[in-house]
């Protein structure tokens, strides 16, 4: 079992000076105790259990990484461009543009789920966030003062696939929610875990979120 004292005390020992930073001493330390309870859940490459160490830096490079759009790494197949001409009768002129556009589109539809755990993150800081990628299927974790935790996953659309896992115990299961309804398009927020229907999320705030958010580490 992980000591919860050195938890926090390397977490605050490792953090960068910043004051809106103090918040994932906390966090951490909460995830450490459901690790703790579930070491099942922990998610971790190789054979050796890590070190509180390994998992604060681990922790805190996911919460310092920039969630932008990554550069294109693949040449898209020329067929593709064949086929848009002959059959949709796109002009020679337009191909280019649709083949850059089609790789930005991917490139960005690939971090809009992990800004939008970053914006729930923003603003539900009565929640921890598995921010990492070292908890297993789980997003968000939060334990009540009975003692009794609250998991939860979160997904972009409704299409997107979920971990199989939904039951860690009897009386203990991960909530699923999902942002968009992918054959309407329809929003989903109405539809958050009562736990989280009293931080003011909404679509509007995730659009304003994500514009400021590219404004700034862009």
């Amino acid at each position: 079992m992980y000591d919860l004292n050195e938890a926090r005390q390397i977490i605050q020992r490792e953090l960068p000076e910043e004051p809106n930073l103090h918040s994932l001493a906390s966090s951490f330390a909460t995830i450490i105790e459901f690790l703790n309870e579930f070491p099942d859940y922990l998610s971790w490459k190789g054979k050796t259990r890590p070190n509180l160490e390994k998992l604060a830096d681990k922790y805190i490079s996911g919460y310092l990484h920039t969630d932008l759009p990554a550069k294109p790494g693949t040449i898209p197949d020329q067929m593709v461009s064949v086929i848009m001409n002959q059959f949709y009768e796109y002009e020679e002129a337009q191909l280019e543009f649709i083949k850059v556009s089609h790789q930005h589109s991917m490139c960005a539809e690939n971090c809009v789920g992990a800004l939008l755990e970053r914006y729930i993150s923003s603003y539900a800081t009565d929640w921890s966030w598995c921010c990492g990628n070292f908890v297993k299927a789980i997003d968000f974790l939060q334990k009540d003062n009975n003692g009794e935790w609250h998991l939860l996953q979160i997904k972009n659309r409704d299409n997107t696939e979920n971990s199989s896992s939904s039951a860690i115990r009897k009386g203990t299961e991960i909530a699923k929610w999902f942002r968009t309804f992918s054959k309407t398009g329809a929003t989903n927020w109405d539809n958050l875990p009562p736990s989280l229907q009293h931080h003011g999320l909404s679509e509007q705030g995730f659009v304003d979120f994500v514009i400021n958010y590219i404004r700034i580490n862009n």
